[in-house]
């Protein structure tokens, strides 16, 4: 996150800072020469205290789910925060794709024409959304992962790094693919599967 925010400032000449991280315990050493600045709890005081404007939740998933992307983003919301959202410059984001606030395409991503993807996404390096995707808020797409036209992943799922969605299949709230599954059927609420075709 830290790396395409200062990419993303430094190819637009935008005009912003990076102050800092939480996290809960305040005992994080800084990450690539970025403080930690307090804890999560601490946050609405730290907003006030260092005129903070805009977030971000970087911290990723491993399975579907997982309510903490989800309550790190209510958190930064309740203490009076803007999502930011964050488009890497070597994205290829369609016009007419949609990007709910807070979310992040990371480098290489590639967003096709009338895709719409919600809040709290995170779209990891590489990862390819063909057309008419509908992606719900706080889901993962994990690094190169497919998503084929017309998928769509419901709320709090998590598309595990290289796996492929063919085309107008769902899956399902708080579903989990694992990394390398290819999903040949819809996955339920929920589920797990693996391997291919997907079980």
């Amino acid at each position: 996150m830290i790396d395409t925010l200062r990419t993303i400032a430094e190819s637009s000449g935008a005009d912003f800072e990076i102050a800092g991280f939480t996290d809960p315990t305040y005992s994080a050493q800084p990450i690539l020469g970025v403080p930690c600045i307090g804890t999560d709890a601490a946050l609405s005081r730290l907003v006030h205290a260092m005129r903070l404007t805009h977030f971000m939740v970087a911290v990723g998933s491993i399975s579907g789910g997982s309510v903490l992307r989800a309550r790190l983003f209510a958190a930064g919301e309740a203490a009076g925060l803007e999502p930011f959202t964050a488009i890497h410059p070597s994205a290829l984001v369609a016009g007419s794709a949609l990007i709910g606030g807070g979310s992040v395409i990371m480098a290489g991503v590639v967003v096709q024409p009338r895709t719409k993807i919600g809040r709290n996404v995170i779209v990891n390096t590489r990862a390819s959304i063909d057309h008419d995707c509908l992606i719900g808020d706080h889901v993962h797409v994990a690094p190169g992962a497919v998503l084929s036209g017309g998928v769509s992943l419901e709320n709090g799922c998590h598309v595990g790094a290289g796996a492929v969605v063919l085309q107008s299949l769902r899956v399902g709230q708080g579903a989990t693919v694992a990394g390398g599954a290819t999903v040949v059927r819809s996955v339920g609420a929920g589920a797990t599967v693996m391997g291919t075709p997907a079980r």
